[in-house]
């Protein structure tokens, strides 16, 4: 049986790809290589170059890949490493705020979690927490339509 152009591109993996696509380009901007993304993920510079040909053939591909040229985000990419980026800054801030986590503990914990919660568990989260700007280590927190606030870069902590 054929394999589907859209298997596994809503994965965990997928997800982390994504964000460190996003980290290490300054917000999905620029080409990253294979061997840094390699690096950031722990994982070997192969199994990056099987994932990202993999996310730029999809039928709504998440990244433009070009060898020798490196990896960046298209505009769906961007969008859900942006998504995944505001789940895990809003767990971490409600760990922090609602349960007392110590900060130690917040981002393996959000790490876990950012990858399951439903958009209305988000946006519920968002409202008892008052819609907040910042994470507790001092990121962004970009908001539902995947801007960052006017402090983002200013005087917010985000690589």
């Amino acid at each position: 049986m054929p394999r589907s152009r859209e298997q596994n591109t809503n994965t965990e993996s997928v997800d982390d790809y994504l964000k460190a696509v996003f980290h290490l380009s300054g917000g999905g901007k620029q080409r990253v290589s294979s061997g840094e993304l390699a690096e950031r993920l722990g994982v070997a510079p192969a199994s990056v170059t099987n994932m990202v040909q993999k996310l730029a053939v999809a039928r709504s591909p998440f990244v433009e890949y070009e060898r020798h040229y490196g990896v960046c985000l298209s505009r769906a990419g961007r969008k859900r490493a942006l998504e995944i980026i505001r789940h895990h800054r809003l767990i971490e801030t409600f760990l922090y705020e609602v349960l007392n986590y110590p900060l130690d503990e917040l981002h393996d914990e959000a790490e876990r979690l950012e990858h399951f919660i439903s958009e209305s568990f988000e946006k519920r989260i968002a409202a008892k927490l008052g819609d907040p700007q910042l994470d507790p280590h001092g990121h962004c927190i970009p908001s539902l339509d995947g801007s960052m606030p006017a402090i983002h870069r200013v005087t917010c902590k985000c690589e």
